[in-house]
This record gives C-alpha cells, sequence and structure tokens, in this order.
C-alpha cells in the first residue's frame, strides 16, 4: 500500500503544477499502476480524497485488490457521481478513448493530460526487481523452447510450445490489438514480416533463419525479446546480415545514456546501415512497463529525452522480402551503463 500512496502524492505534485484540480483515470494500465486492480473501471482524484469507481461486476475483485477506496457504480448514474465528486474543479483525465472522453465530458470541463504517463516513464525499484524477473523468466522461455525444434516442426507448434512455456514459467501472455498471434514466430522467408502474424502451418527445414519475437508480462509488467536464429546452416549472406544486426545493436546500447535525445540513437543506427537503412523499417526501440509500448520511443520522429531508470527495447533489424529478416532485441534498464534484463546470447547460433 504504501507503494501506491507514493505514486498517488507524485500524481498530486504533478497536478499541482499543470492547474489540475482533479484527475480522472479512464486506462487499465493507469489505474493498475496507481491502485493494484487491473479491470474496467475509473479511478477519480483530488487533493483530499481518491476513489476507484467500477461496476458491480468488479466490485467484489476491485476490493480485494485496490489500494484506495472501491465503489461500485450505478451505470444509469455514473456521470453525475463523477460530477458530485469533483464539483467546479478543473479536472485533467488521461489519454483516454474518445467515447470515454465524450461520456465524461457532458459533465465536467476535461483538459487531457499525460502526467500519469510521464511518472511511469521512469520506473522505481520494485518495477525494476519484476522487470528483472521477467528477463529471467523469457531467458528460460527461450531455452527451453529451443529443445523442442527438430526438422518439419510448423511455427504453430512451436508457437504452441512457446506460448505453454510462458505460461508454465510464471508469466502471461500478451494479446496485441492488431497482430492476431501474441508471439511472433517465423520460418524462412517469412522472417522478412516484421509483425509476421499469425504462426502458419510451413515446416522448418535446414538453412532456415528462425525469428522469435517474445513478450510476456510477469506480475504486471512486460518484457519483449527477439532472437533471430538459424537451422542446421546459415548461408555466408544471412551470417552477414546477422552480424550488422547484431553491430547496430550493441552502437545502440552504447548510446543508451541519460539525456540522450532519443531519436540520435536511432537515427545513428541508421546511419551505421548506410545504403541498408531502407530494409530496417521500424522504429530502433520504445519503453516498456505495464504497457507493452510505452514512453520514451526511440525514434527518428521522437522528442523523447532518455532518463535513468527508463525500461525500453533496443531492437534493430533488417528485412529483405522473400528471402530473410533478422532482428534482434533486448529489454534495457538505463543506467550509468544500460543493465540488460536478459543474459541468452546475442551471439549468431544454428541450432
Amino acid at each position: 500500500m504504501e507503494l501506491y500512496a507514493k505514486r498517488i502524492k507524485a500524481l498530486l505534485n504533478e497536478m499541482h503544477n499543470s492547474d489540475c484540480e482533479g484527475y480522472i483515470l479512464t486506462r487499465a494500465f493507469n489505474i493498475y499502476y496507481l491502485t493494484g486492480f487491473w479491470g474496467a473501471g475509473l479511478v477519480v482524484i483530488k487533493d483530499e480524497k481518491q476513489k476507484l469507481l467500477v461496476s458491480s461486476l468488479e466490485f467484489d475483485r476491485a476490493l480485494a485488490n485496490s489500494s484506495i477506496e472501491a465503489e461500485a457504480f450505478n451505470p444509469a448514474t455514473y456521470l453525475d457521481t463523477i460530477k458530485n465528486f469533483f464539483g467546479e474543479r478543473k479536472v485533467c483525465i488521461d489519454e483516454s478513448y474518445a467515447s470515454t472522453y465524450a461520456s465524461l465530458s457532458k459533465k465536467l470541463d476535461l483538459k487531457i493530460s499525460n502526467i500519469i504517463e510521464k511518472l511511469r516513464e521512469v520506473k522505481d525499484e520494485y518495477e525494476i526487481e519484476i522487470l528483472k524477473e521477467g528477463g529471467k523468466i523469457m531467458d528460460k522461455v527461450f531455452e527451453e523452447s529451443l529443445k523442442v525444434i527438430k526438422n518439419g516442426i510448423t511455427e504453430r507448434q512451436l508457437y504452441s510450445h512457446i506460448v505453454k512455456n510462458i505460461i508454465d514459467l510464471d508469466g502471461d501472455v500478451i494479446p496485441y490489438e492488431d497482430t492476431i498471434g501474441t508471439e511472433i514466430v517465423a520460418f524462412g522467408k517469412n522472417t522478412a514480416y516484421p509483425h509476421y502474424s499469425p504462426p502458419d502451418n510451413v515446416k522448418l527445414k535446414e538453412g532456415d533463419p528462425i525469428l522469435l519475437d517474445l513478450t510476456l508480462r510477469h506480475r504486471g509488467y512486460i518484457v519483449d525479446f527477439t532472437r533471430t536464429v538459424f537451422y542446421k546452416k546459415v548461408e555466408p549472406k544471412h551470417r552477414e546480415i546477422y552480424n550488422k544486426v547484431k553491430e547496430a545493436q550493441e552502437l545502440g546500447i552504447k548510446l543508451l545514456k541519460k539525456d540522450t535525445k532519443a531519436k540520435d540513437i536511432d537515427l545513428a543506427v541508421r546511419d551505421f546501415f548506410g545504403n541498408e537503412k531502407e530494409h530496417f523499417n521500424h522504429s530502433l526501440g520504445h519503453g516498456i512497463g505495464v504497457e507493452v509500448h510505452e514512453k520514451p520511443a526511440i525514434s527518428y520522429r521522437s522528442e523523447d529525452i532518455i532518463r535513468v531508470g527508463n525500461a525500453v527495447t533496443i531492437e534493430p533489424g533488417l528485412y529483405y522480402p522473400d528471402s530473410i529478416g533478422v532482428r534482434i532485441e533486448d529489454s534495457l534498464i538505463v543506467q550509468e551503463t544500460p543493465i540488460k534484463l536478459f543474459s541468452t546470447t546475442t551471439e549468431l547460433t544454428i541450432i
């Protein structure tokens, strides 16, 4: 409870500096961060009181998990409940869904604010320890998953083993809104799709690259991991591509320092790729935490600054349609020297 009280105090301090006399959290990620309850609802906050509003369906679970007072609301009158809670205060709201914002703005004069997301950018010691635990689980998931790889195994069969390993080893799988599968498992030319999904019944054969982009949630927090390995042998051109991506990742990690502009790290890696940079068609990395994509964005479009305590990915890749894709991704904690969450090697691996 002390952890959540500390976070609420930090939010209130930021509110005072941002002309917010009240604050509404609508997104499950933000509600969990501030209360320990993961589910549908609203958190309403003012100086003297904080309250979690949920439907009767979620009330008992909210009582058991929330660090702040939980209350079941009446769907027919919940807008009036919120209006009465705040009165005439200036109210800020997180970056909520349009429909939620439209409903709440009928009763309140709202201002969208990303205060809570900014607080989430820098991880506290509790969060860092959970992320480290998640990294150890991911190492084990990858190690166990490699054991079942054999000639003729399909992407879907390997995918099934990976999901089972995640669950068995105390992780949870992460659904994405814009992909069907929870993990990326690609063989051969399918590795050239950066977000290949879902895994198919393609059979593994000698010489195939295998790209595994694995994400798991542990105790609420996400770690993100990618390795590209080769089955039985590796073609000289594929080895060259792999080594280029590996060097690019090492450069990105080397540049990951406090007060650095995130876009400068991304641009430096693109410059390193030289004429091949047209085959690097996504950002270099992103923040992780209770969401799989958080601030800071490590992209040439980003205006974010790297800060100590950020949890981020560095994941360069090169993709050649109908041939091969190689991506190497680590999750890291920004310190004086970045801390890798995974111990799995990034050396070229043939299995």
